[in-house]
């Protein structure tokens, strides 16, 4: 039976979905931390930003973890499994699949952490949950220099993936620098205080 697709290929889809979903992740989680509303602001609706804070975090574990994993059916290079848990000697960019491996690792702790939220109290929870920032970097850092074709470890960073791979790291940067200048304003919706008028003797 053919594929329709190729493992690397397969392998480079499910990376950038990976992204994409870890992306949207922390976009809603910064909205959270801003106390936004999507029913007093766009799109005034009554939207769980919880639920899909919750569901966007799944998925993001779910495409990291696949995306490595398909590399075992690939014939040349080889990687084993343990190339894939600990790839600090895989066949092709080891630190840089280790960075990769690095933010996989810290996303589960995140993940993990914030399931169990109620037992190791929030202040904890709350330390643990700016993992995701160096996680972030680290993903980024792998897709962006990672040789999606396991060739030489040079990269196409004009390819369409490396684009898309791009664009996320400068939002998640510009999103970044947003999220700490609005730390203590955040976004709740301005209320505008009525005086009475005060009566005349």
């Amino acid at each position: 039976m053919t594929l329709p697709i190729s493992i690397l290929d397969l392998c480079s889809y499910l990376g950038l979905g990976a992204v994409g979903a870890a992306v949207l992740n922390m976009l809603i989680g910064m909205l959270i931390s801003l106390r936004y509303s999507p029913l007093q602001r766009w799109p005034r609706r009554r939207i769980n930003l919880f639920a899909l804070h919750q569901w966007t975090a799944y998925i993001t574990i779910a495409l990291t973890l696949a995306h490595p994993v398909v590399l075992v059916w690939v014939d040349k290079p080889r990687f084993r499994l343990y190339d894939i848990l600990w790839p600090i000697n895989s066949p092709l960019q080891p630190w840089i699949n280790l960075a990769g491996a690095a933010a996989l690792y810290l996303l589960v702790l995140v993940l993990v952490s914030s399931l169990l939220r109620t037992r190791i109290g929030r202040p904890i929870w709350r330390r643990l949950h700016y993992l995701v920032f160096p996680a972030a970097i680290m993903l980024l850092v792998h897709g962006v220099l990672t040789d999606p074709e396991l060739k030489d470890g040079h990269p196409d960073l004009l390819d369409g993936g490396k684009v898309f791979l791009e664009g996320a790291s400068i939002m998640i940067v510009a999103t970044t620098i947003v999220r700490y200048r609005l730390r203590r304003k955040g976004l709740r919706p301005s209320r505008t205080v009525i005086l009475a008028k005060p009566e005349s003797p």
